[in-house]
């Protein structure tokens, strides 16, 4: 019973590791937009927040419809029931920052902070969204 309140307590420090990494990323683009502004058509602004938004939506649902199917572990029936679990921890998290990434690629292309600002924000709602609970692992 132990190891399984140790897990936990992993699986948060886990989670805020991704957000800390997210928040991070953000806060250090911030500044060097100024260096990267370029002038753009209206048009490619529009376009890559409509790439950011659907990515993000596609990435959000994707990561929850895996994290509703493939939890709770059970870990009296799995004996690697650890590596399992962070296996699809890590997994759904990567696909809430997919939007980040995403927009990440598009500030250092097109240098459209309000795309990276919207990336940030899909991605910090869908890490909320799928924080770990205590019924994750069982």
């Amino acid at each position: 019973m132990e190891k399984l309140q140790i897990y936990k307590k992993r699986a948060r420090q886990l989670y805020f590791a991704f957000l800390l990494s997210t928040t991070t990323l953000f806060l250090a683009c911030v500044p060097l937009y100024p260096y990267f502004k370029v002038p753009v058509h209206p048009n490619l602004a529009y376009f890559t927040l409509g790439l950011v938004f659907i990515t993000g939506i596609t990435g959000l649902t994707i990561a929850y419809t895996i994290r509703k199917k493939s939890f709770p572990v059970f870990s009296a029936a799995d004996p690697y029931w650890s590596y399992t679990a962070t296996r699809k921890y890590f997994w759904s998290y990567s696909l809430c920052l997919l939007p980040l990434f995403i927009a990440f690629l598009l500030f250092i292309v097109i240098a459209r902070v309000d795309a990276l600002f919207l990336g940030y924000l899909m991605s910090l709602c869908g890490l909320i969204l799928l924080r770990p609970k205590e019924e994750d692992v069982q």
